[in-house]
């Protein structure tokens, strides 16, 4: 029997997934930043996906309506490309194929099983950007630490009446199958069966409720991270384009850069500096009596820094030395 698990384990996500329920061995396992399969879902162009989704529909359609077993293959194929587009589309897959391997010539092929999953299949289109927006709306309401405050919990009771949510967009939790069982040496947690995607957003969603989690929209990159440290953090700790440097280590440049640029004592010493470097390609200098002045330079600033020399002192210092 196939499955598809889900859990949180600190500041890790994790997904996997049994296609051929295999004795429950998984074939597909990933690991991800907390919160990051919610997140890339909330940037992910449902659109794109819409003619996959209704092909495949078509072919899942032909093949418990005629037994077309090659429209059957096709509609696997297609899953198998769409699945690479994000995480929780692995889920389809898995399913589809549990269910298309489970079709032989005693099978009951056309079964309520198969027009529900045929059903929900070509209701993806209108369901994932209507997601999208609910998800959003509820980071707005409850997450977004700029916008809702530092208290999911608070937030949370606020805008909800029992199970149904007071704004209509809001997202509506649902009950979802959850277990609880040890996913790694000395470490327990609730552990999701999904059955369908919307299991998966539900799950995030109330995983950061419960643990206090707000989220906020990073300054560098503009995409939005979960503060699982420090509620004031600023900036993500995603790689910026394809460097090894993450938001967080360039806001941190950005901001000792902006704070420095103001600092006279800095910007006196920046000045000289960038002039007796330019003085090494000019042969004025060589590369020894630069660097043994540059020590001697920052020595200088550090008394600056801590009072024993005045700005002038200082000034005047790198003027004559």
């Amino acid at each position: 029997m196939w499955y598809a698990k889900m859990y949180f384990s600190e500041k890790r996500e994790f997904f996997q997934y049994d296609a051929t329920g295999t004795q429950g061995v998984p074939n597909v396992s990933r690991e991800l930043p907390f919160l990051e399969s919610l997140l890339s879902f909330l940037e992910l162009d449902c659109g794109a996906l819409a003619p996959a989704l209704r092909q495949i529909g078509e072919a899942w359609n032909r093949l418990i309506a005629e037994d077309d077993r090659q429209a059957g293959t096709n509609a696997m194929v297609e899953l198998a490309q769409l699945k690479q587009r994000h995480i929780y589309l692995e889920l389809l897959y898995v399913r589809w194929y549990d269910r298309f391997s489970r079709m032989g010539a005693f099978d009951n092929r056309g079964s309520e099983e198969d027009r529900q999953m045929l059903d929900e299949l070509l209701s993806l289109p209108e369901q994932l950007p209507l997601y999208q927006r609910r998800i959003q709306r509820f980071f707005e309401l409850v997450l977004d630490v700029d916008s809702a405050g530092r208290d999911p919990q608070q937030q949370a009771s606020r805008s909800y009446l029992y199970d149904a949510p007071r704004d209509p967009e809001l997202f509506t939790f649902r009950p979802i199958p959850l277990s609880f069982e040890p996913v790694e040496p000395g470490r327990c947690s609730p552990v999701l069966y999904s059955g369908g995607i919307r299991d998966m957003i539900d799950y995030s969603l109330r995983s950061c409720v419960e643990r206090d989690i707000t989220v906020r929209r990073c300054k560098n990159c503009g995409r939005w991270f979960p503060q699982t440290g420090r509620v004031s953090a600023e900036y993500c700790e995603r790689p910026v384009a394809q460097g090894e440097q993450t938001c967080r280590e360039m806001g941190a440049f950005q901001q000792w850069t902006k704070k420095q640029s103001d600092d006279p004592v800095f910007k006196a010493y920046r000045k000289e500096y960038k002039r007796r470097f330019a003085w090494i390609k000019a042969g004025r200098v060589t590369d020894k009596e630069f660097y043994d002045w540059s020590k001697r330079a920052r020595e200088k600033k550090a008394e600056c820094d801590s009072g024993i020399l005045s700005l002038e002192e200082f000034t005047a210092w790198l003027k004559r030395s």
